[in-house]
């Protein structure tokens, strides 16, 4: 994981260096108008994966944004883990006429990369990522307002991920391992429908 703590470094740095030269953008008159936006998925949320993002509005509809995902439950006496440990970084880019009068709202596309390892185990068998998983590709979205400080945002993300994978049986006490190959898919790699709350919305006169 040390190649996910250094990404997310790098990434909070340059969010500082964004955030402080913020207060010289300036946005189309009377549009409203977020520095930043806080974002939970409430997909994760509801298989007790806790979820937690925040996004950056740039110049000319363009955003960042930096998620972490983390679980870590488990249950010795009855063989059931449920861990995992996900860093993604997106930029955005905002278009159509939504995105023209309320910042972070309409439709947006993007790249993204995914850092992640898991362990999952119940009904006798366990699927572990031992070492970081990654993943790239492109995302898309939308994102309708529901109230003045509150957007509900639907995405997906679709591209090329890779890592090795062991699967394993508990046994005896132990773990035994049954496969260990290395995994490379393209295809949809999340799902997103996210509550997305501005901190600091105002309006641009």
């Amino acid at each position: 994981m040390k190649g996910l703590i250094h990404t997310i470094s790098i990434f909070v740095c340059a969010l500082a260096a964004v955030l402080s030269s913020h207060s010289a953008w300036a946005g189309p008159a009377d549009c409203e108008c977020p520095d930043i936006a806080i974002k939970t998925n409430l997909v994760h949320d509801a298989i007790l994966t806790p979820d937690l993002g925040i996004e950056v509005v740039l110049p000319a509809n363009f955003s960042v944004s930096l998620t972490g995902t983390y679980a870590w439950w488990s249950n010795d006496n009855r063989h059931r883990y449920w861990r995992i440990r996900m860093g993604v970084a997106e930029a955005r880019y905002w278009f159509g006429g939504c995105a023209d009068c309320r910042f972070l709202t309409g439709h947006h596309a993007g790249i993204y990369a995914s850092l992640f390892d898991y362990d999952f185990e119940f009904g006798g068998r366990g699927w572990q990522s031992p070492d970081a998983s990654f993943g790239v590709g492109i995302a898309y979205g939308y994102s309708i307002k529901i109230s003045r400080n509150l957007n509900l945002d639907f995405g997906l993300r679709a591209g090329y991920s890779a890592g090795t994978l062991i699967k394993y049986k508990p046994q005896c006490g132990t773990y035994v391992c049954t496969d260990r190959s290395y995994q490379r898919r393209f295809g949809l790699t999340g799902v997103a429908v996210s509550l997305v709350w501005f901190p600091g919305m105002h309006s641009k006169k």
